[in-house]
């Protein structure tokens, strides 16, 4: 059972360079720069500005995630006791949907737009990854089981990676990506956040390379924390994000347009999907 929730797939393309394998299932659509507000806002944090823009609402979202992980976790372990694995309860590796500020600030922070939370910059600079937990998993017979269980969850709520409506709603981010980021617009805003950054003494010119450069730290550094700093106020100053998120949702409002039958089916599958697995939970929660 795939996560297929759009701000994954967002951050997974902008982490890579917002390049997307486009699909012949592509509508082609001529971008006009979308007119935005003379005063746009930024969003709360990065995170909030992800899951906000159109495309957002053609996929799972973060809590339909959360719902499919545990669906398939119990189906999972059922399937496991029935095997003869009495003791057997599911892998232990939780999710729950980001709720905090704080927690939101800390979900790709930075990325194409320079957005990073305050709270986030002064305690822990650009080292924002949330660890997995390292449990033991299953050996021997007890892996071939579980295999053989997890692909049995996994035909009673099928992944939608790989479908149209899928593939579609990857390549459309990507173009809308790709399309901010050559909006002159988002190019001056960038120029500003550049500038500001130098006069504060951390010569960067993109976001997202900045951030990046210091993860291979095993944490962050004074020198990070005092680069991380800078930079959330001088996307404040910029006002890079809210112009960002306001050029993105404009491109983006163009692509569903051209597309909106494919991505209407998609959202109607998600919906059946997130629905089955709701009643298959709520089922092995009663017996």
């Amino acid at each position: 059972m795939g996560m297929t929730s759009i701000a994954a797939i967002a951050a997974g393309l902008l982490t890579i360079g917002c390049s997307a394998d486009l699909t012949d299932s592509t509508a082609h659509v001529t971008p006009t720069p979308p007119a935005i507000a003379a005063t746009s806002t930024a969003p709360a944090t990065g995170y909030d500005g992800l899951t906000g823009v159109p495309l957002s609402a053609y996929g799972t979202s973060e809590q339909d995630d959360v719902l499919l992980h545990r669906t398939n976790e119990a189906l999972v372990a059922r399937c496991m006791q029935n095997r003869g694995y009495t003791s057997y309860s599911g892998q232990k590796k939780t999710r729950a949907a980001a709720k905090t500020k704080e927690e939101k600030e800390a979900i790709h922070p930075a990325g194409a737009w320079g957005y990073i939370g305050s709270a986030t910059a002064k305690r822990i600079g650009f080292h924002v990854a949330v660890p997995l937990s390292a449990t033991q998993g299953p050996t021997g017979r007890e892996l071939k089981d579980y295999n053989a269980c997890w692909d049995k969850a996994d035909k009673q709520v099928p992944s939608l990676a790989g479908t149209r409506g899928w593939k579609l709603t990857q390549d459309l981010f990507g173009q809308s990506f790709q399309q901010a980021a050559a909006d002159s617009r988002v190019g001056a805003a960038r120029e500003r956040w550049s500038d500001c950054m130098s006069t504060a003494g951390h010569p960067a010119d993109d976001p997202e390379e900045l951030a990046n450069g210091f993860l291979n730290a095993e944490k962050a550094t004074a020198k990070e924390i005092a680069a991380a700093t800078a930079d959330e106020s001088c996307t404040r100053s910029s006002n890079l994000a809210a112009v960002y998120f306001a050029v993105l949702t404009g491109y983006q409002q163009q692509l569903i347009s051209a597309n909106a039958e494919v991505l209407t089916g998609y959202k109607k599958q998600v919906q059946a999907q997130v629905d089955r697995a709701a009643h298959l939970l709520a089922a092995s929660n009663t017996t």
